[in-house]
């Protein structure tokens, strides 16, 4: 290879700007990247790096100026939540994805599967479902989708963000691989270590370039690296003298498994493992560990939000918790709105709330006076975190809880939250959070570190207790039994869940599907008494087959009876009587007569029928075991396409669902309601939100399937 062509641009940026109604993004930038380089685009929260990104790889359409990229280059983005870029239900199909968008033959889709899934090391997890592997091994699965369509242009949107350290590093090893097979390697990032693997760094700031060089004269400035990094935090000085506080928190021998009914037979080891701890007043501790060890789990046992198989919870006060997903906290349209509505619902009013509101506000970072009027969903990731926070110090509680508050943040934002946390454990406060940085659990007053499920560090060990404790049980919130039906429903469409293959499963999944769609068309067809009531007999056995107990079958059907026989009512009002029919009521419009009896009867027994046949047939087949057989019954391979999205959307909604009760239980949304109308006037907080996670998911989703070349011809 030549000189000149070793260092031809592959991409060139002239006079670009780009503007978000009156705030301009990018701000008349210009600069080349090499063929085959490595570049690292830092910059903090909101410099218009991710911008920069979606506007390169053609996710945003430019507006002023140009970008030239290179003839026949493929770009690859990879997000910084790998969850948005997963579009396939199980590991390998997702992998294959791009492939066949691009109207590749079977073997090279099969092959280009394989080598993509053995450089990420993610092989031996190919028949496994895609939303049952950890945040690590989701951000691999990322990768290789992107890999298998071989780009020769790889952009990574703060793609390591969210990781444990050692998935950070298989990650830059797979890069470092790329980029000496002659890939050209964007990452767009605030970590140090991420720009330390590059060799061509571009800083931007509010949308301007501050430096461009080469990585050496980067870290040879140190005001250029404190642009970046912020502040170092100071080490704490242990010592145990805050075991004499106040006991504020234990848990005491705390066993859980997300599995309960496998837990309980034996067939699988509970996730957390015998684990037991205090927390004391006015301190600031960390939870490590790596991605699945069960950290968020432990947070959410102590927050009342999941149940312990074993052991117990005591606490002075149920804790407040701040999730990662910080999205998922915003219920109202404008920030102050959004900070009062756990203290409103506390009963909190008047100028005490406005005084509550402000103070949070200012301490989070974002001054009520600047954001208390900004619509929500107008702030940026790293203001809609403390918004998060904002809403959850508004809260008040002597115990709070912090799933990753940094995650995302740059080291300005990062050294701002984690003093916040100090400044809360000063007044007084027990803090925990979880943390993969060593630096922030140096800055907290103790480590504890978990893997599997289980304590493996604790700097200052003290002996958990419940004796002599003034502290009382904790319960977990009533709410709750709504999050695990959704979380069932999740795993039932996804087969996630799957423990054991009923014996519907031996069927090919072609078989299933012609068996479903015979028996769901006949339990419709059929309008009298005894055909109906054959189809709920011969539903109920289909059931049996998909491992259904007889007595949850006779359960469920008693508990929908009410709802059947409300819609009866409907059904003798307005069904006309036949000629000459005996009437047994007469009440002005409302009568009863024998075939208003019957059709009732008849309706009730078609929509058991019908609905036995549904539930056997999505408990037997998954999402992925659907698509198979569709792709043998049906020559459509759009239509099929569009279903696998679908199927693939439905886990995702569930799963935001989830984050939202949740913070609404937190946030006293649905945690103190009694009555069916009740529990409807609480729910109606969680539309707005749902619809807008909708709306952004949908926009995602699409973003993934494009940059995974569905618009390939």
């Amino acid at each position: 290879m030549g000189e000149n062509e070793q260092i031809s641009p592959v991409i060139t940026v002239k006079n670009l700007s780009y503007s978000f109604e009156r705030k301009k993004a990018i701000d008349n930038i210009s600069f080349s990247i090499d063929s085959g380089s490595y570049t690292a685009i830092v910059g903090v929260n909101g410099s218009g790096k991710s911008t920069l990104c979606r506007l390169i790889s053609g996710l945003l359409e430019n507006q002023c100026g140009q970008i030239i990229v290179k003839d026949d280059c493929r770009i690859g983005l990879i997000f910084q939540s790998p969850k948005d870029q997963i579009v396939s239900g199980k590991v390998y199909r997702d992998t294959a994805f791009g492939p066949q968008n691009l109207g590749l033959p079977d073997g090279e889709v099969e092959l280009r599967t394989i080598e993509a899934l053995s450089i990420v090391e993610l092989l031996d997890k190919a028949e496994a479902p895609s939303n049952a592997l950890s945040l690590g091994q989701t951000q691999k699965l990322a990768l290789a989708g992107m890999l298998a369509t071989e780009p020769e242009i790889l952009i990574l949107d703060e793609a390591t963000a969210m990781l444990d350290p050692a998935s950070r590093q298989t990650v830059y090893e797979v890069l470092r691989g790329l980029n000496e097979r002659g890939n050209t390697i964007i990452h767009i990032t605030h970590d140090l270590d991420a720009v330390k693997e590059a060799r061509h760094v571009i800083g931007l700031e509010e949308g301007r370039i501050f430096f461009e060089g080469s990585v050496n004269e980067f870290f040879e400035g140190p005001s250029l690296v404190e642009k970046i990094k912020g502040q170092p935090l100071e080490k704490s000085k242990r010592d145990a003298s805050f075991l004499q506080n106040t006991k504020t928190f234990t848990f005491e021998n705390i066993n859980f498994s997300y599995d309960s009914k496998a837990k309980e037979e034996g067939e699988q080891k509970p996730f957390i493992k015998n684990v037991s701890f205090n927390l004391y007043k006015g301190t600031l501790t960390a939870l490590t560990g790596s991605s699945g060890a069960g950290k968020s789990t432990l947070l959410e046992l102590g927050a009342g939000l999941l149940k312990p198989v074993a052991g117990k919870i005591f606490c002075n006060q149920k804790p407040a918790l701040a999730q990662q997903n910080c999205s998922a906290a915003l219920f109202e349209a404008f920030a102050a709105d959004d900070v009062a509505f756990g203290p409103k619902n506390d009963g909190v009013k008047g100028k005490k709330l406005v005084e509550l509101v402000r103070t949070s506000m200012d301490k989070a970072g974002l001054p009520y006076k600047e954001y208390g009027e900004r619509q929500s969903a107008g702030l940026s990731g790293g203001e809609q975190r403390r918004l998060a926070i904002a809403g959850i110090l508004a809260m008040d509680r002597d115990v709070v809880f912090f799933d990753e508050p940094t995650a995302g943040l740059d080291g300005v934002s990062r050294f701002h939250v984690m003093n916040m946390l100090r400044s809360l454990a000063e007044e007084g406060k027990t803090v925990l959070f979880t943390t993969h940085h060593s630096e922030e659990a140096d800055f907290a007053d103790r480590e504890i570190k978990i893997e599997n499920g289980s304590i493996v560090y604790d700097s200052l060990a003290d002996e958990a207790s419940s004796a002599d404790n003034p502290l009382f049980s904790l319960s977990p919130y009533e709410s709750t039994s709504l999050l695990k039906g959704l979380k069932s429903f999740s795993k039932g469409i996804s087969g996630s869940g799957w423990k054991t293959k009923c014996r519907l499963e031996k069927l090919p999944a072609f078989l299933r599907i012609i068996l479903f769609l015979l028996l769901f068309v006949l339990s419709l067809a059929f309008k009298t008494t005894i055909p109906c009531a054959c189809m709920v007999i011969v539903n109920i056995i289909y059931c049996l087959f998909a491992n259904f107990s007889f007595g949850k079958i006779i359960k469920s059907l008693l508990k929908i009876l009410p709802f059947l026989c409300f819609f009866a009512i409907f059904q003798i009002v307005f069904r006309p009587a036949l000629p000459d029919e005996v009437r047994y009521t007469t009440w002005r419009f409302f009568m009863i007569t024998p075939s208003k009896l019957w059709f009732c009867l008849n309706s009730i027994l078609r929509t058991y029928a019908s609905l036995l046949c549904v539930c056997a047939f999505f408990v037997s087949t998954p999402e992925y075991d659907l698509i198979d057989g569709l792709k043998k019954l049906l020559p459509f391979k759009s239509l099929i396409l569009i279903m696998e999205l679908i199927f693939r959307f439905i886990p995702l909604l569930v799963d935001e669902a989830c984050d939202i009760i949740k913070t609404q239980i937190i946030r006293g949304g649905l945690g103190k309601v009694k009555g069916r109308l009740a529990k409807i006037k609480a729910v109606i907080p969680l539309v707005v939100p749902l619809i807008i996670r909708t709306v952004k998911r949908s926009e995602i989703l699409a973003e993934a399937i494009v940059m995974r070349c569905f618009n390939a011809k």
